[in-house]
């Protein structure tokens, strides 16, 4: 069984002495990770994330490969997670000898489809988000593009909304690069290292890292382990809502 909450050694990687273990987590987890450190604001990823959405925008990548005779395999599903359609159009035109346009458009108007049908929000995310902002900003950064971050949030229902949006196609570079982040916090008008970021994947926690954020990763399957200050498996977690409701 998997720890709720973990801490990370020195390289990112999973503390050994909890590692495999059946914990209760505590206060003491955050303290190792964070010490008295607070956030003044924190940014959340969307898909995988806040919303159910992740395993829609695989569906869409494997309609869209299959039908321009792209085998969607394991090995390009892993080598595409985390990615927006602008890097992910030009991984499937390259196979299928297509134009990379059409199948960013194409990718944008399948997902968009499914979801407006079906995203659903992450269990625990409209509580956590309604706790984390009654004491903080609060701010999404996605790799999606505007129409279908927009579309995802608006299914959420998110109570009170969100302070700031940003999506890939506002900034130069998509996660892993910083710049989402970046744009996010400046939004907020707060510096990077005032600020804590949300994440399921390791592109998004590589680009809360090089934005200078603190993370914790909410890895969307059990067999990632994006690096960063602490993972948590579920934002139900208690250790995790204890720790957001000492916020000063």
């Amino acid at each position: 069984m998997l720890n709720d909450v973990y801490g990370q050694g020195p390289e990112g990687a999973p503390n050994d002495a909890l590692r495999g273990f059946d914990v209760r987590p505590d206060r003491s987890d955050f303290a190792r990770a964070f010490a008295d450190w607070q956030p003044r604001a924190v940014v959340f990823d969307c898909d995988g994330l806040l919303m159910d959405t992740e395993s829609l925008w695989i569906q869409t990548q494997r309609i869209v490969s299959e039908r321009h005779g792209v085998l969607f395999d394991t090995d390009l599903q892993h080598r595409l997670v985390g990615l927006p359609a602008s890097r992910i159009g030009p991984v499937i035109a390259a196979r299928a000898g297509k134009d990379p346009d059409s199948l960013v458009e194409e990718l944008l108007q399948v997902n968009m489809t499914m979801v407006t049908q079906s995203a659903a929000p992450m269990p625990g995310a409209l509580f956590f988000v309604a706790a984390v902002s009654l004491r903080v900003p609060v701010a999404v950064a996605s790799n999606s593009a505007r129409c279908i971050l927009d579309q995802a949030l608006l299914r959420g229902a998110f109570p009170g909304g969100f302070s700031v949006t940003v999506s890939a196609d506002e900034v130069a570079h998509p996660k892993p690069e910083p710049d989402v982040y970046l744009a996010a916090v400046d939004a907020l008008n707060m510096y990077p290292e005032d600020c804590l970021a949300f994440e399921d994947s390791e592109a998004g926690a590589a680009a809360a890292r090089s934005a200078g954020l603190k993370v914790i990763a909410v890895p969307a399957s059990h067999d990632q382990q994006p690096t960063a200050d602490l993972i948590c498996d579920s934002l139900e977690a208690a250790a995790l809502l204890d720790w957001v409701d000492s916020w000063a």
